[in-house]
This record gives C-alpha cells, sequence and structure tokens, in this order.
C-alpha cells in the first residue's frame, strides 16, 4: 500500500503454521473398554426405545385408594398414574388394611392404553350385642344367634335387620349397617319391661310362690307378672294349693287381695298289675290306672279296682292333710281254659296278636281276639270270652284262597303285635295346614291341598312300650323327674325316626307282608311307595285322620275351636298337675296325667282313633320342609319331599301348653329321641 510520508512500499508475506507444542504427530485410536461401553449404551438406547414403542399404558385403579399395588411377571414402568407393559400375561396382587389380599392374573392386550378396575373385598367384621337384663334372644335377619351378651364373629359387611326377644320384656327391633373390614361394632339395649309388679300376701304366709312356672319366693313378696297374663301359684305344705292367671301393668304395682290357703287333699297315687283297672272311690268312677287321686283329708275312703277277666279288689284308704302315698294292687286273674286248635298243619294261631301254639291255654275271663293265618289260605278271626270252670273249645279250619277280582279292604286289622288298625278312605281334596289371620299360626303352616286314592290303614293308638320291647327287648322310655315313661302301655318314647322305621319293616317282615322302607346294614336307604308293608303316616293323612269333621270342616283343635281346652276335653298336655316339672302349662286346666298316659286313657276322637293331637307327638314318615305357595291342583298321596335333613313331627304332647302348640297344624321336625315324641304305624289297603 502506498505510504503518504515516503512513497516507499512495504510487502507482508506469510509464514508456515506450527502447532502448538512442537510438530503435530499422526492420528490416535479410543481404548478398546470404551468402545464397549459406547456399543452398550447405544444398545441400550435402542431397547428403551423399543420398549417405549412397544409398550402398551395401563392405568390400575382399585378400591379403597389407599390400597398397595404389585405387578410381577415382566417390566412395568410407573409413569405418572399409568404404567407401561409389553403385550402379555402379568400377576397382580393389592392389599389394604381392612380387606382381604388380592392375588389375580391380568392380560394386557395389544390396545395402546388400557384400564382396570379392582374393588377388594372388604373382611367380615364382629357385632357386640349387649343387652339389660340379660339372657335377650339374638335373631339377625331373622336367624337365631344365641343369647345376650355375645359377640358375633364373621359377618361381612352389609345391612342386617336385629331382634331382641326376652321373654319378659318388649321386643327391640332394629337395623344396622355394619362397615366389616375386622371393625366390632357394639350394640347395647336396655329392654322396655313387659310386665307390671304384684303384691302378693296369703293366710297362712310363707307359701312358695311360682310365676309362669318359676320358683319367686316365698308370701308376703311383690312378684313380676307379664302384662300379657301368667299363672300364678301359692303352694304351701298341708294345703290345697292356690292358682290363677294375674295380669300385671307395667309401671304401676297391683295389689292381690289376701290369698286364703285351704287345707290340702290327700294325694294318692293308685297303681295296678295289670294297669287299665277301672278306679271307683266311694262308688264314684275316678278314672283308669295309673292314676292320680286328689282325697278330701282324715276321712276314709273306699278305693275299688274292676277290669274285665280278673277279680275286683277294693281297700280303704285315708290321708292326713297334704300326705302322699302311693297304693299299688295286684290284680288276681279269672281266669278260664280254652283248647286251641287249627287245621291245616302249620296255621299259625294269634291271641291278641301274640303267637300261641296249639293246646290249653288260660286266659283272663274277658273277650279275646283269636286269630289263624297261613300262607295260601283265608285269615279267620274270633272274639272269644273264657268262662271261669268251664273248658272251651277253639278250632280254626283254613280254607285255600281262590282267586277273584278286587275285594273290598276290611274295615279293620289286628297286627301280630296286637296293633288295631282301621280303614281310612278319604274322598274329595281337603285344604291343610292354617290361615295366615288364625292366631298362633307358624310360618311352616302354609296351606296346601291334599287328595288321597289310595285306602289306607292307621293304627287307632301309638306304639306302646310293650309292642316296641317286642322288636327290641333292652329299650326303655325311661323317666321324667321320677315319673315313669317306660309301662307297658304307655306309647313309646326315646326313639329315633330310624327306629320307627326299622320297627315298621320288623313287623312287616313278622307279619308276611312286602317292607315299605328300604335298608341296608340296619339303616334306612329309602322306600318303596308301591308296598302294602307297614310303614308311618305321611304328614297328609295324619293331619287328615287329627282334622278332618263332618261336613268337609277341619278342627282347630281335637277339642273343638276355642282356647283354652275346657275341664272335659280329654286331652293330655302340660297341665296344673306338671306347673312344678314344667315351664309352660295351661292354666287351670287338669287332665290327670303329668307325664304320658296309658294310650287308650283318655277318649279316642271321631275316627276312633286316641291321641291324636296330645299325650304324644308323633314321627311320620315325610322329610321336614316348608311350603312358600298354595297349590291347586291337589298332591295326591303326597310322601312330602325326596329328601331333607330332618323329619316331621305332628301333634302336641305332655311338654305342651302354648296356643300354638296345642293347634292341630302345629308342626315340628327333628331326627333324634325325644321323651314326648313316640309314633304310630299305617299300611296301604291296597
Amino acid at each position: 500500500m502506498a505510504n503518504p510520508d515516503n512513497s516507499r512500499s512495504t510487502t507482508i508475506s506469510p509464514i508456515a503454521f506450527e502447532p502448538a507444542g512442537g510438530k503435530r504427530g499422526p492420528r490416535r485410536r479410543l481404548p478398546p473398554a470404551a468402545s464397549i461401553a459406547v456399543a452398550v449404551l447405544l444398545v441400550l438406547v435402542g431397547a428403551v426405545l423399543w420398549f417405549v414403542f412397544t409398550a402398551r399404558s395401563l392405568t390400575v385403579e382399585v378400591t379403597p385408594a389407599e390400597a398397595t399395588t404389585e405387578i410381577s411377571g415382566g417390566l412395568a414402568v410407573t409413569i405418572a398414574d399409568h404404567l407401561l407393559l409389553r403385550p402379555g400375561t402379568y400377576r397382580l396382587e393389592a392389599s389394604a388394611p381392612g380387606y382381604r389380599d388380592l392375588d389375580r392374573t391380568i392380560t394386557v392386550g395389544p390396545e395402546p392404553e388400557q384400564r382396570i378396575a379392582i374393588e377388594l373385598d372388604k373382611k367380615p367384621g364382629q357385632l357386640a350385642v349387649v343387652t339389660e337384663p340379660e339372657g335377650a334372644r339374638i335373631l339377625l335377619n331373622g336367624r337365631d344367634r344365641g343369647e345376650t351378651p355375645q359377640t358375633l364373629a364373621e359377618l361381612p359387611a352389609g345391612d342386617y335387620r336385629v331382634e331382641l326377644l326376652h321373654p319378659r320384656h318388649k321386643p327391640w327391633r332394629g337395623e344396622l349397617a355394619l362397615p366389616g373390614m375386622e371393625i366390632t361394632e357394639r350394640l347395647e339395649v336396655a329392654l322396655e319391661p313387659a310386665w307390671g309388679l304384684i303384691k302378693l300376701t296369703s293366710e297362712p304366709s310363707g307359701a312358695e310362690v311360682s310365676v309362669g312356672g318359676q320358683p319367686v319366693g316365698t308370701t308376703p313378696l311383690t312378684a313380676q307378672v307379664l302384662e300379657s297374663g301368667e299363672p300364678v301359684s301359692l303352694k304351701l305344705a298341708g294345703h290345697r294349693r292356690w292358682e290363677q292367671v294375674l295380669y300385671g301393668v307395667v309401671g304401676q304395682t297391683l295389689e292381690q287381695p289376701t290369698v286364703t290357703l285351704s287345707p290340702a287333699a290327700g294325694l294318692a297315687n293308685i297303681t295296678s298289675t295289670p294297669s287299665g283297672a277301672t278306679v271307683t272311690v266311694n262308688d264314684q268312677y275316678r278314672g283308669r290306672t295309673p292314676l292320680e287321686l286328689e282325697l278330701e283329708p282324715n276321712r276314709e275312703h273306699r278305693i275299688a279296682l274292676l277290669l274285665d277277666g280278673y277279680h275286683s279288689a277294693d281297700q280303704h284308704l285315708q290321708l292326713a292333710a297334704g300326705e302322699e302315698r302311693t297304693v299299688d294292687i295286684r290284680l288276681q286273674a279269672n281266669l278260664g281254659t280254652l283248647q286251641l286248635s287249627a287245621s291245616p298243619p302249620g296255621t299259625i294261631l294269634l291271641v291278641d296278636g301274640q303267637q300261641r301254639e296249639p293246646g290249653e291255654i288260660s286266659l283272663p275271663a274277658r273277650p279275646h281276639r283269636i286269630e289263624a293265618r297261613l300262607a295260601g289260605h283265608a285269615s279267620e278271626s274270633r272274639t272269644v270270652t273264657p268262662r271261669p270252670g268251664m273248658e272251651q273249645r277253639v278250632h280254626f279250619a283254613l280254607r285255600p284262597d281262590t282267586p277273584s277280582g278286587p275285594t273290598t279292604p276290611a274295615p279293620e286289622l289286628t297286627t301280630s303285635a296286637g296293633q288295631r288298625l282301621l280303614l281310612m278312605a278319604p274322598t274329595g281334596s281337603h285344604t291343610l295346614g292354617s290361615s295366615r289371620r288364625e292366631q298362633g299360626r307358624r310360618a311352616n303352616e302354609t296351606q296346601r291341598t291334599v287328595a288321597f286314592e289310595r285306602p289306607f290303614y292307621l293304627a287307632t293308638t301309638p306304639v306302646t312300650n310293650a309292642q316296641f320291647k317286642q322288636f327290641r327287648v333292652t329299650h326303655s322310655s325311661s323317666h321324667f323327674n321320677r315319673n315313669t315313661l317306660d309301662l307297658p302301655d304307655q306309647p313309646v318314647v326315646k326313639v329315633s325316626w330310624e327306629d320307627a322305621a326299622l320297627y315298621c319293616n320288623w313287623l312287616s317282615a313278622r307279619d308276611g307282608l312286602p317292607p315299605f322302607y328300604k335298608e341296608s346294614g340296619g339303616k334306612i336307604t329309602g322306600h318303596d311307595p308301591q308296598s302294602t308293608g307297614y310303614r308311618l303316616a305321611s304328614e297328609a293323612e295324619w293331619e287328615w285322620a287329627a282334622r278332618a269333621a263332618d261336613g268337609g270342616a277341619l278342627r282347630r283343635f281335637p277339642w273343638g275351636e276355642a282356647f283354652p281346652p275346657p275341664a272335659s276335653a280329654g286331652v293330655n298336655y302340660a297341665d296344673a298337675s306338671a306347673a312344678d316339672l314344667l315351664g309352660r302349662v295351661v292354666a287351670g286346666y287338669r287332665d290327670g296325667h303329668i307325664v304320658s298316659a296309658p294310650v287308650t286313657a283318655l277318649p279316642a276322637n271321631g275316627r276312633g282313633l286316641y291321641g291324636m293331637g296330645h299325650n304324644v307327638a308323633e314321627w311320620v314318615h315325610d322329610y321336614y320342609g316348608i311350603e312358600t305357595t298354595l297349590g291347586t291342583a291337589p298332591r295326591t298321596d303326597s310322601l312330602g319331599p325326596e329328601s331333607g335333613e330332618f323329619r316331621v313331627i305332628r301333634g302336641a304332647s305332655w311338654r305342651h301348653g302354648t296356643l300354638t302348640e296345642l293347634r292341630l297344624s302345629f308342626r315340628d321336625y327333628g331326627s333324634d329321641p325325644r321323651d314326648d315324641v313316640g309314633f304310630r304305624i299305617a299300611r296301604y289297603a291296597r
């Protein structure tokens, strides 16, 4: 460039560049480990990118929100409120306090976004129920759960209907929502009393007071008495028992007029061997042995016993006030002699149902039923009265059966064990059970329509101890509180349903009839409805025979329509004589029997059947079930449900004393022996 100062030019020449540090050497390579790391990193990045692009979004919603969840079985990446997972099958676990743990398999599909909603099941909880007073019966959704105080465990979360029932307090009813989750809810209820107070005094004082059959103290005292009424009795040694139904008023104290106790009658327990003798006191009829008699104290009474075929016996008896005495009289038979014979050889002879060999026999001078049987021959029977001092010959000549058309069934039969069976041939249809409006009705008495095509026989009495012991010699009906249940002519009790069915088969075999019940190894396994062998009556047959009256009406009680039974009802229930032994009795009613009576001690019903609906309850054939509807078409010759856990029990017994139980529509059930349950036999006529 020109310089203005001197007009000279300067030339700038480039110089060679050298890097700092000297001359540039050859290029260096990375070490092997670094190369591997770079490669791995690239692979990982690729894998992540591959996972991200091929994974699916899954949202898992668990109730309750505080539950913890865990997914296993593959890679799961949590991003915000969702998971990234490859399509496939995984294991999902969830848990929360108070809930049941969840462990299930889930499947992730090909959809980009997926959602699973899960609700954990709550664990059950508890309900502690406490009442004042204690001893209230707990019904939870209608199911009996025992008495208070009690903690009910394993209750699922939900709504519950609670009822608290106490025999002397008003029912309490309410609804509860239980949370479950192992939480114990507490229900405390002070029950309202259903009684009032009554002041009781007596002359003389010191009498033992019982309310509803339960001792509560001695006079004078103030006792609780239900507003619905309870039998109140006063008992003092040497004096007559006083008894009356009293009614309390809630929140009030009433004063009963002083009870003047009169001197007690003497009590004589009259028994005889054999039993069933007619008893008169001072020539007045009082009943049949065994018999409990109240006698005017400090006076001599003439007790006379009479029984067909036996010499009469009498005894003079004088008792002090309140004295109890047992008088056992052994009657002497007034015997006559019979010479029995029969042809052809092999003919079986039965006297009053007991097999006897041909020849001379001595019998009491009263009517006896004698029957001759032989297979392939027409049976014959006669009623013979032996005459003391005179020998009588009785010969049967049986004739072979001749083929013929259908025959009319005989009006009655007698078994080899001595039971008398009457022919029953109901016609038309019959509606059994009870109306919803009937007082005392239970839910298992649903009305149902039945009809009968096959005539049947029904025993006039329950099976007696003597008859059952022909089958099982070692059986004992035992006793109740020192009152025997084991007299020969008392109904057999303490037998199970199966015992009763086995007896029927034994009797069928003895009388040459096909068995009705199927057996295997001594156990009942079924039945043959076509068999004409002995069996238990069906429930429909029993109820029809007990209830059906003239004109198609149904009896409500064995004696009529009104409760309580009149003094002349002729039925054996928990009466005033059993007030010291049983909790609930029929106030003011006395039947003369503390426990079961001899099977023919009380009158038969209109069909000639003894003890239908009283004395002892009875096993029937049917399995127990509850009908839910009233069918329009009658069920013909019904034998009940095909299966079940329990068998039906029909009729009340000497233990029963409430309106509900004494009705002929009352139904019970069970399978095990009871001291107030017996049975009677039946069979189809053809």
